[in-house]
This record gives structure tokens, sequence and C-alpha cells, in this order.
């Protein structure tokens, strides 16, 4: 993400916020993630591959979901180019988040001592498990996202004989492409994260956006912010104190964002409507003017002609 973080990266740092992007994209927005659920995690993976050699990685977010239907360590990453070796680099993010969980257990056997000779090489008992890892990456891109989704797209299988292909492991990601994804399904999100969806997907088509955001009523304020900066529209920021209670009535702010455009366009059109007609004016006067020129330059070439 480099230093700045996108706006979206940091709006899905809440915790309310996060859960209604899983619940929307897990469970179709049935309610099964709460908040309360969510607990942070370090983003900044150092694990030792080596002696003196360390692996660091970075993730956009990495948190954890508990509760009575899940169990799990989200990593979502967020895309607004397609990256097409993807797979390999989620797949090094979920291995480096795997080996953090075993350096921990390893760390916990070694101060209470209770491996077997067999377990020591690990650090590993038999009976420990580690949390399921699943990473998420949010792509934002006006183009659709062509790139691969499984690590087997990526590998070149022109020399690997049929029969051995399946000895292969492959890797799925999980790629939600949101400007691409049908307008049914981004209303199973929860109203804010499908709101916020419906301004990233058609920014650039109004009578689309007004049609989808009818059937949402109202978002949260930090939800609208948010919008504001993520399309680069800050008039979106006035309406956010203009509205009581917190919430914001997207359908009337982009109402009033269109009359506003349409002022706007006026007031350039009447702008631009005098600027051609001082040039025009200018345009004829110069025409005029050579026109006289001309006139007065025969007319002292008759009166030469007459003196002879």
């Amino acid at each position: 993400m480099g230093k700045r973080e996108h706006p979206l990266v940091s709006y899905c740092q809440e915790s309310r916020n996060f859960a209604e992007l899983l619940d929307g994209w897990l469970f179709r927005g049935t309610g099964r993630i709460r908040s309360e659920s969510i607990s942070d995690m370090d983003r900044r993976f150092l694990i030792k591959s080596g002696r003196k050699i360390y692996r660091e990685r970075y993730r956009d977010l990495y948190k954890k979901v508990e509760g009575a239907a899940v169990h799990l360590l989200i990593g979502l990453e967020h895309q607004e180019n397609v990256h097409y070796g993807m797979p390999v680099r989620v797949m090094d993010y979920d291995s480096v988040s795997y080996m953090a969980q075993m350096s921990g257990i390893a760390g916990r056997h070694e101060e209470r001592n209770d491996l077997t000779e067999a377990e020591k090489l690990s650090g590993f008992s038999k009976e420990d498990r580690l949390i399921p890892v699943i990473s998420l990456v949010l792509y934002c891109g006006a183009r659709a996202w062509d790139g691969a989704l499984r690590l087997h797209e990526l590998l070149d299988f022109g020399g690997v004989p049929k029969e051995l292909r399946g000895c292969i492991g492959d890797y799925h990601i999980q790629v939600l492409d949101v400007c691409h994804t049908d307008d049914p399904r981004l209303l199973e999100f929860p109203a804010d994260i499908a709101a916020l969806f419906f301004f990233l997907k058609y920014k650039d088509d109004p009578v689309r956006l007004t049609n989808n955001l009818a059937k949402i009523e109202e978002v949260r304020s930090n939800t609208c912010d948010t919008i504001a900066e993520c399309v680069g529209e800050r008039r979106l920021k006035r309406f956010i104190k203009e509205e009581d209670g917190g919430k914001v009535n997207m359908c009337k702010a982009l109402d009033l964002l269109i009359a506003d455009g349409e002022k706007r366009g006026e007031k350039r059109g009447e702008k631009r409507g005098v600027e051609l007609g001082v040039a025009k004016e200018r345009k004829n006067t110069e025409r005029e003017r050579k026109r006289a020129e001309k006139a007065e330059a025969r007319i002292r070439e008759l009166e030469q002609m007459l003196r002879r």
C-alpha cells in the first residue's frame, strides 16, 4: 500500500466496517459476523527462516474473527490494478501467517518442555492445530480482473506429463472484483458497504448509481466520508455536516451533487459564451481594420495615377 494507506483500507480497519464487509462477502449479509467478534492482529510478520535470515511481510489488514460460526484469521489485500502474480503473493502471505502461528506454538512448548524427541524437530505436537487463514483480495479497478485465480494458471505444464500434474500442489485465491460484481450481489452486503461499492462501480454513471442508492436509505457519516475520499468527490463532506444523527441520506446527497454540477456547468457555459463573443468581436474588428487599410491604399494609388 505504500506510506499512504488507501481510504478504503483505513475504513475497514474499524471493527464494525470490517465485520460488515466479511458478513457480506462470506455470508451474504445475514448478520453472522459481529463487530465484537473482531480483534486486531499484528500486520507485520517477521519470520526467521535461517541463520541471520528473516522474512518480513506486511498485510494491508489482518484481523482475527471468533465466534460460534467462524474462527479465522482474515487478511485483506487492497488492489487498484491487476496483480498477475497474485496467487503466489497470497500464498506467500498465508504461508508466513501459518509459520508465525507455528513459531508461537513452538515457543510455548519450549517453555513447558512438553514435547517428545520426535516432536522437538518441528516444535509442533501431533495434537496441535493452526487457525485457518483466509485472504481476500479486494479489487476496485475499472478493468475487469483478468489475472490468475489459482497457482496452476501461472504454471507452465508444457513439459509435464498429465499423469504428474495432479502431484503439483495448487493454491486458490479469493478476489472480490467490486466494479464487475452483479448489482444484486452487491446489494447483499450491509447498506454502508453496498453504498461504498456502488459509488466505486458507478462513479461515472449517475443514473445507475441513483437507481441502486434508492434501495439504500442511509449510511453512516464515516462511510460517506470514505466515499468522498475514494471517488475524489470532496463536496460530499459538506453533506455530512448538514445531516443530523450521524446518518447521511445518499440519494439526497447525490441529487444535490448533480444539481450543483449542473449549476457549475451552466456557469462555465456562460463564461465560455462570453469569451467566445469577445473573441468573435475582436476578430470582426480586425477584419474591418484590414479592409479599411486596403481601401485607403487603393485610394492613394488612384490619386497618384490621376496626377500623372
